[in-house]
């Protein structure tokens, strides 16, 4: 589990963050959803410490992330897994060099077959066979994507972050990116949070949604009850979707 209590952060005079309190539970797709500018990029930069938050803390299970320096901090952080926007490729590294790299940063004791072994499963689990000696120029953006995933999930995290996952991606390749988060999720029991605005990443996979506006924490609930929230903000953001307007 991943608690947050009463951060905040601010770039000179912008409050970017005011005071933002919540809970992102183990086992679950979490997703950040808001309008452009409404502190989703800044408050998962906060969670994972590329930030530092100006008040507030970040607990990972029961551990005051915040608060740590050094060792303690590289200590939690081997234990978390990231996604990035653009899925964030070596170039010059092959599919199996790219799954290997985080293992090589923080599992010094793994012989080399081992690493290919890890590698392999992971490459193996998000569906990407025969393609260990490609390099990202010459796959598709989903298997780039997927290879991302495999990467991500390489040392076992408990905690998984995602930024913006399905960008770039045509919709039926971007379905099959949010089943697969949601499927590793669940099956290795990860505390996931995924940074989106992607309407149908939140009803088909979003367990534990918050909606954040103008650096508030302003609803946060189950994908099913966005809606009928009653809150005109959240219903003018999840409405602009012509996904949602078809459910209304």
């Amino acid at each position: 589990m991943i608690e947050v209590k009463d951060m905040k952060k601010s770039f000179e005079e912008l409050e970017v963050l005011k005071g933002i309190n919540t809970s992102f539970e183990q086992g679950k797709t979490n997703l950040i959803i808001g309008q452009s500018g409404s502190g989703k990029t800044v408050f998962l930069k906060c969670l994972v410490g590329l930030l530092e938050p100006d008040h507030g803390s970040v607990f990972f299970s029961g551990l005051n992330f915040t608060s740590m320096k050094g060792n303690e901090r590289t200590r939690v952080r081997k234990k978390m897994g990231v996604l990035f926007q653009g899925s964030a490729l070596f170039d010059s590294l092959t599919v199996e060099e790219n799954v290997i790299f985080p293992l090589e940063m923080f599992n010094k004791d793994m012989t080399r077959k081992e690493k290919i072994d890890r590698a392999n499963f992971c490459l193996d689990r998000v569906n990407i066979l025969n393609a260990n000696h490609l390099y990202p120029a010459e796959i598709s953006g989903g298997m780039k994507k997927r290879v991302a995933i495999a990467r991500a999930i390489a040392n076992s995290p408990d905690y998984l972050f995602c930024d913006e996952p399905n960008s770039g991606l045509d919709p039926q390749t971007a379905i099959v990116i949010d089943k697969l988060i949601s499927e590793i999720t669940k099956e290795f029991q990860m505390t996931t949070v995924i940074n989106t605005h992607d309407m149908n990443s939140v009803m088909e996979i979003g367990d534990h949604v918050i909606f954040l506006y103008k650096g508030k924490l302003w609803w946060e609930g189950k994908s099913e009850e966005i809606l009928t929230t009653g809150n005109k903000e959240v219903e003018d953001f999840v409405y602009a979707s012509e996904l949602v307007k078809k459910l209304k």
